[in-house]
C-alpha cells in the first residue's frame, strides 16, 4: 500500500510539472495584411482568435490590446471584439472597452502628444475562453512613403495558423527577406495588384531565452518594402537632416566647445551635451510615420527621438568641424534591397577625432552596439545614402596586473590595467569605475586601447584567525555577467557582445604574521567554445596568481551551450577570486 501511495505522490509530482510546460494560450487564428493602394493609402488588417489556458494570460498577458496610430493621418476601425467563453456565450465588446490614452513611449515628448493608443479591453474572460480581434489600421496617401515593414514572425504564444500577406499595385517593386525555415510564399496577381502571403501552421513560442536576436540566425522575421532599395529608403532620412551651415547649430556647438582645445575634447563635450541635456522618447521611426523634427525644434523642446538626437549629434560635431555621418545598421541576412528603414538595426553617428573613429549613440556615452556586432551586420551611411561603410574593429581585450601588500587591517593595492576601447567611455575616463572607486587613476590612452594606473585599499577582517582576501578585477569583466546564472540548456543560439579576451596577474606580499591556506593549485579548462585558466603558487612570502578566460566564438550555438557556460561557472566561481590567509 505504501509504494503504490508513493507511485501515485511521483506521478502527481511529474505531471504538475508537465503542466508547466503546457502554453499560457495559444493562437487558433492569426493573420496580418499589409496593403498599399494606388493613391498611397494603406492599410493594416490585424485578425486573431487566442484562447487562454492560464489566470496569468487572462489577467495579464492578454487582458488588453493596444492599437497606437496618428489620428491626423490614421483611423483604426474595429470589424469586430468580442469573447466566446468556454461554453459557447458570446460577450461583445462594450463601447466603454474602448480606451484611447496617450501611448507610453509619447509620454515627456510634447511634439508626439497627439498620438493615440487605442486600448481594448477584453470583457468575459475565463479560463477555456476565445478572444476574437479583428482590426484595420488605415493610413491616408501620403502619410506613409512606401510599404516599409520589419515583422517578428514568431509570437509569445504558439499559432495554430498564422498567415501574413503583403498586397501592392503591380507596378510597384516589392523586395522582401523571410526568414522562418523552408515556408515559401504564394503569389497572386489581378486587378491591379498583386499579393504574396506566407503561410504557417502550428508555429511555436518565441523563445523567452535572454539574448536572443534576429542577428542570431535562428529568430524568424519579416522585412518587406516597396522602396526599390536600401538607398532610396534613406534618401527619405537623409532629406530630413539638418544641413551643414545651419545657424543654430553652429551658435550651440561653439557654446558647448568653448574652452575645449581639441577635437577629442570638443567630441566629448558635443556627445555629453547630447546624451545627458537632451531627453531621449523611445518612439520608433514607424511610430512617428518615418519622421523627424528639425534640430530647430529639438534644441528649444530639449528631447528628441533616437533619430532626432542622431540627427542634433551629427550636426553638432560638423558644426564643430569634426566629420560625423549618421549610419544605419541592418541584419546582414536581410536583401539590402528588402531594407526599409523599419530593417535598421541601429542608427548611429560616425565621426573622427584626432585620428580616431568613434561610433557613437545618443543613448549612451559608450559605443554604439552595432561597433560590437561588425560581423553580423551591414552598415549603410545615411548622410550620403546607400554607401557602405567600414567600421575599425574595436579592441575587446582587458587585462591587469596587481600587487597587494597586506597589513592586519588592509590590503594596499597598485594596479595597472589596459583596457580595449570598446569598454571605455567616450566622455568619460574610467576613473570611479575600478573596485574600490579610487579617485587618483591616471591614464594614458593609445590607439585602440587606454593603460591605467592607480592605487587602493581593501579592508580586511580578521574572522577566527583567518582573513579573506579578494582578488580584484575589472568591472566589465565576464565574470559579473549573468551568464553563469543562465538555464543549463538551452535551444537558441546565443549572441555575445564580444568574444571576451581577459588576463590578470596578481603578486600578493604577506607579512610574516600571515601564510596562505588556500591550496596552490594549476586549473586548466579547454574546449571549443574557449578556454580559462587559473594558477596559484606560493615562493616564500610571495603568492602568484594567474587568471585567463578567451573565446573562440562570438555565437554560441545549442550545440556549444553547454561547453559555453560551463566555462562561465568556472571563470564567475567567487572561489576562483579570492585567496585565505591564517595569521601565525
Amino acid at each position: 500500500m505504501k509504494k503504490i501511495n508513493i507511485y501515485i505522490l511521483l506521478l502527481l509530482f511529474v505531471c504538475s510539472f508537465t503542466s508547466f510546460a503546457a502554453p499560457e494560450a495559444e493562437y487558433g487564428v492569426l493573420s496580418k495584411t499589409y496593403t498599399l493602394h494606388a493613391d498611397g493609402s494603406q492599410e493594416y488588417r490585424y485578425n486573431m482568435e487566442l484562447t487562454l489556458f492560464t489566470h496569468t494570460a487572462m489577467n495579464r498577458t492578454y487582458g488588453e490590446s493596444f492599437i497606437v496610430y496618428n489620428p491626423q493621418y490614421q483611423e483604426v476601425r474595429i470589424h469586430h471584439s468580442y469573447t466566446r467563453q468556454k461554453d459557447g456565450t458570446i460577450i461583445k465588446t462594450p463601447d466603454n472597452a474602448l480606451v484611447e490614452v496617450l501611448p507610453r513611449q509619447a509620454a515627456n515628448a510634447p511634439a508626439y502628444n497627439h498620438l493615440k493608443e487605442l486600448v481594448v479591453v477584453h470583457t468575459g474572460l475565463e479560463l477555456g475562453a476565445t478572444i476574437f480581434l479583428d482590426y484595420s489600421v488605415l493610413s491616408k496617401p501620403g502619410y506613409l512613403n512606401e510599404l516599409d515593414i520589419y515583422e517578428a514572425v514568431a509570437q509569445t504564444s504558439p499559432v495554430k495558423e498564422y498567415t501574413i500577406t503583403l498586397a501592392v499595385p503591380e507596378n510597384k517593386p516589392l523586395n522582401y527577406t523571410f526568414l522562418a525555415g523552408k515556408v515559401k510564399p504564394e503569389t497572386s496577381a489581378g486587378n491591379g495588384m498583386k499579393q504574396v502571403s506566407w503561410k504557417m501552421r502550428n508555429l511555436p513560442a518565441a523563445s523567452m531565452a535572454p539574448q536572443t536576436s534576429s542577428l542570431s540566425g535562428d529568430v524568424p522575421f519579416l522585412i518587406a518594402s516597396t522602396y526599390p532599395s536600401a538607398t532610396d529608403a534613406l534618401k527619405v532620412l537623409q532629406a530630413q537632416l539638418t544641413p551643414p551651415g545651419d545657424m543654430p547649430l553652429l551658435s550651440l556647438s561653439e557654446t558647448i566647445t568653448e574652452g575645449k582645445a581639441t577635437d577629442t575634447e570638443k567630441l566629448t563635450a558635443i556627445l555629453h551635451h547630447v546624451v545627458n541635456n537632451v531627453g531621449l522618447s523611445r518612439l520608433s521611426l514607424a511610430e512617428t510615420g518615418f519622421r523627424i523634427r528639425p534640430t530647430d525644434d529639438v534644441i528649444p523642446s530639449a528631447f528628441g527621438t533616437v533619430a532626432e538626437k542622431v540627427n542634433l549629434l551629427a550636426g553638432l560635431l560638423n558644426a564643430a568641424g569634426i566629420p560625423a555621418e549618421v549610419v544605419a545598421s541592418f541584419n546582414k541576412k536581410a536583401d539590402t534591397d528588402a531594407c526599409g528603414l523599419s530593417a535598421a538595426c541601429e542608427l548611429f553617428v560616425r565621426a573622427s577625432a584626432d585620428g580616431k573613429q568613434y561610433l557613437l549613440t545618443p543613448a549612451s556615452t559608450h559605443m554604439a552596439q552595432t561597433g560590437w556586432l561588425t560581423g553580423y551586420v551591414r552598415c549603410l551611411s545615411v548622410s550620403d545614402p546607400g554607401k557602405e561603410v567600414t567600421l575599425a574593429s574595436p579592441d575587446m581585450n582587458l587585462a591587469a596586473q596587481y600587487t597587494l601588500s597586506l597589513s592586519d587591517d588592509k590590503a594596499g593595492i597598485k594596479a595597472t590595467a589596459t583596457i580595449g576601447n570598446a569598454y571605455i567611455p567616450y566622455t568619460d575616463n574610467y576613473k570611479g569605475q575600478f573596485t574600490g572607486n579610487d579617485k587618483e587613476a591616471k591614464e594614458e590612452k593609445a590607439a585602440n586601447a587606454s593603460t591605467f594606473t592607480y592605487a587602493m585599499n581593501q579592508p580586511l577582517e580578521n574572522t577566527g584567525g583567518y582573513i579573506l582576501l579578494q582578488l580584484p578585477d575589472l568591472p566589465a569583466s565576464l565574470s559579473h555577467a549573468a551568464y553563469s546564472r543562465y538555464n543549463s540548456s538551452r535551444e537558441d543560439n546565443l549572441l555575445l557582445a564580444a568574444r571576451a579576451d581577459e588576463s590578470y596577474r596578481y603578486t600578493v606580499r604577506l607579512p610574516a604574521n600571515m601564510q596562505l591556506a588556500t591550496p596552490e593549485s594549476s586549473k586548466n579548462t579547454d574546449n571549443s567554445v574557449g578556454s580559462a585558466m587559473l594558477t596559484v603558487k606560493q615562493n616564500g612570502n610571495t603568492v602568484e596568481v594567474s587568471r585567463s578566460l578567451k573565446l573562440k566564438k562570438q555565437l554560441i550555438t545549442p550545440a556549444d551551450y553547454t561547453q559555453f557556460r560551463n566555462l562561465m561557472v568556472e571563470w564567475s566561481d567567487m572561489n576562483n577570486r579570492q585567496l585565505l590567509v591564517k595569521l601565525k
